[in-house]
């Protein structure tokens, strides 16, 4: 959360500006969304249920529907308000999320690719691979314990941000102040 405010640019940088930061995110969003969905919604028909790739694929179009939302929603936010709104710093628990949020969904993004990857060259290369691991009901156990561990690994991130209270004895009044890192 900045403290400071951002002097206006002049029109055709505050232009461009508004369309980098927030009408560019704003669409990045919808489309990622419906794409993300759309692939959801395929996987998960009969045609395509039994393949434990598309197991891990469903996980992967999961964390990168969130992890849109995190990148681009707050940036937009930011650029629609003028930098005077922030959509985590407003509270300690969403200042808490705005720290874990974006590497729990980076990381756990980039094993589920790679366990796609592994998935498919070992199904390739492997009868025993196909016919003891390559199921889907192991494949979602895997996700599981990979969404697991990487809340275990990248839980620290919930530790950062305090918030402090300063009483003012002049108003009789209590001022509280959320700090992110």
């Amino acid at each position: 959360m900045s403290t400071w405010t951002p002097k206006p640019d002049p029109l055709p940088w505050d232009t461009i500006e508004l369309i980098i930061g927030g009408i560019i995110p704003i669409g990045l969003i919808v489309i990622g969304t419906l794409g993300n969905i759309l692939c959801i919604g395929i996987l998960l028909s009969e045609a395509h249920q039994q393949t434990s790739t598309n197991v891990y694929l469903i996980f992967l179009c999961l964390m990168d529907t969130i992890s849109l939302y995190q990148w681009n929603l707050s940036r937009a936010v930011q650029v629609f308000t003028n930098n005077k709104q922030t959509m985590w710093g407003s509270s300690l628990i969403m200042c808490k999320l705005s720290q874990f949020f974006p590497y729990y969904t980076l990381h756990t993004s980039a094993i589920f690719l790679t366990f796609v990857e592994l998935d498919r060259a070992c199904l390739l290369r492997s009868r025993w691979f196909k016919n003891k691991i390559a199921r889907p009901r192991i494949a979602l156990i895997i996700s599981i314990l990979i969404l697991i561990c990487f809340f275990a690994i990248d839980g620290f991130l919930f530790g950062l941000g305090f918030e402090t209270s300063t009483y003012n004895n002049s108003t009789g009044t209590v001022q509280t102040k959320v700090s992110c890192f």
